[in-house]
C-alpha cells in the first residue's frame, strides 16, 4: 500500500465514510487522516493547517487543495510555495504546478460510501427542495437569496426552503429524500468549483435543477441536471415550471440520476478525485526527508518592491535605438 498523510481543515470530520467498509482506503492508497505519521510517501493538506505539522516524505510528493473558490480567503505566496502541487479551480493563485481540478468536497448526507452505492431508487412525495442560508456576505449570497425569494413568489408551497437563518433542519438527508427535485445554488459560478451541494441531491436520488459550476459537465453526464442561470430569473423559473408541469420527468430522469450518483461515488467524490491526482503525479523515484509545513497566514508579508527609474529609452524599440546611434555616429 502507498501511505498517504492527509492533513484537513475538519479533523472531527466523519471521512472514513466517504471509502468502501469505512477503511479509509482507495485503490493503493491508505489514508492517515488527520493524525501524526512518522514517515508517509505522501502528503496531502485539504483547504488549510491548524498548526505546523512535521513528518518524513518526499518533498515532490506533497499536495494541496484549495477548498474555496477566487472570491473567499486567499492562500499566502510563500504558504502554497510549500506543496510540489496545486489542486485548485482558483485563478488567483501562482504556482509552478497548479492542477486545475474540481476538489471533491465530501457529501453531507448522512449516509456511508456502503450504504450509498448499493441504494436503490427511494419513495418520493414532495415536488421540491431548496437548501440556502441566510448568508449575505458575498455577491453570491445576495444573488443566491434573491433567487429563492422570486422561487417562493412564483411556486408557493410546491417550492420548500431549508436552511440556517430561514428553516432550520438536523439531517440534509430528510430535507432531500422525499423530493423528487433539488434546486442547488452555489455561492459561486465559475468553472472546476464544484461543492457537496450538487452530489448531495444526486444521492439523495433527486433530480438536480443547477446553478454554479460553468462547466459541470466536464465532471458529470449533461442529463443529470438542469442547468439554470439565476441571472437570468425568469427564463430559469420558466424552465422549473416545464418540469413541474411534466408528472412524468422524473421518473424519465432515474437513469440518468442512478448512472450520475455511481460516478461520482466512484470517480469524483473525495478519495476517489484524490486518488486519481495521485496517481499521475506522486514519484516512487525520490527520498523521503523530513518535512514541515507552517499555517496559511504565518508567513511574513513580502516586502514592497520599490519602483526603480525607468532607463533612457525603455520605451523606445531596440531597432530605433540602434538607428538613433548610426545617426548620431554619422
Amino acid at each position: 500500500m502507498i501511505d498517504v498523510k492527509l492533513t484537513t481543515c475538519a479533523p472531527t470530520w466523519p471521512w472514513a465514510r466517504q471509502t468502501p467498509g469505512n477503511l479509509l482506503q482507495w485503490g493503493p492508497f491508505r489514508f492517515h487522516v488527520d493524525t501524526q505519521v512518522e514517515r508517509c510517501d505522501a502528503w496531502v493538506v485539504f483547504e488549510s493547517l491548524s498548526q505546523t505539522e512535521n513528518t518524513c516524505c518526499p518533498p515532490e510528493n506533497v499536495f494541496f487543495i484549495a477548498g474555496e473558490p477566487d472570491p473567499i480567503g486567499s492562500y499566502q505566496p510563500a504558504f502554497l510555495d510549500q506543496f510540489a502541487h496545486v489542486v485548485s479551480g482558483r485563478n488567483d493563485l501562482q504556482h509552478r504546478h497548479q492542477i486545475r481540478l474540481q476538489q471533491g468536497h465530501p457529501w453531507f448526507v448522512e449516509k456511508s460510501f456502503d450504504e450509498l452505492a448499493s441504494m436503490p431508487p427511494i419513495p418520493k412525495s414532495r415536488d421540491i427542495s431548496v437548501i440556502s442560508s441566510a448568508k449575505a456576505f458575498t455577491e453570491g449570497h445576495r444573488a443566491r437569496l434573491d433567487f429563492v425569494r422570486a422561487l417562493q413568489q412564483r411556486f408557493g408551497d410546491r417550492v420548500e426552503v431549508w436552511g440556517r437563518g430561514l428553516r432550520d433542519f438536523e439531517q440534509k438527508w430528510d430535507v432531500l429524500a422525499p423530493y423528487r427535485f433539488a434546486i442547488v445554488l452555489e455561492n459561486f459560478a465559475g468553472e472546476d468549483f464544484l461543492t457537496e451541494k450538487l452530489p448531495d441531491a444526486l444521492l439523495a436520488y433527486c433530480f438536480p435543477i443547477y446553478y454554479g459550476c460553468t462547466n459541470v459537465d466536464r465532471y458529470l453526464p449533461d442529463d443529470a441536471s438542469l442547468k439554470i442561470d439565476i441571472e437570468d430569473t425568469e427564463a430559469a423559473l420558466d424552465a422549473i415550471g416545464r418540469l413541474l408541469a411534466n408528472p412524468e420527468e422524473y421518473d424519465r430522469s432515474l437513469h440518468a440520476i442512478a448512472r450520475a450518483r455511481q460516478y461520482y461515488l466512484h470517480q469524483l467524490q473525495f478519495f476517489a478525485n484524490l486518488s486519481h491526482v495521485l496517481e499521475r503525479h506522486v514519484r516512487s523515484d525520490v527520498t523521503a526527508v523530513p518535512v514541515s509545513l507552517a499555517v496559511n497566514g504565518s508567513f511574513a508579508a513580502a516586502p514592497p518592491v520599490a519602483p526603480q527609474p525607468e532607463a533612457p529609452f525603455a520605451s523606445v524599440p531596440a531597432s530605433l535605438i540602434s538607428r538613433l546611434r548610426r545617426l548620431i555616429k554619422g
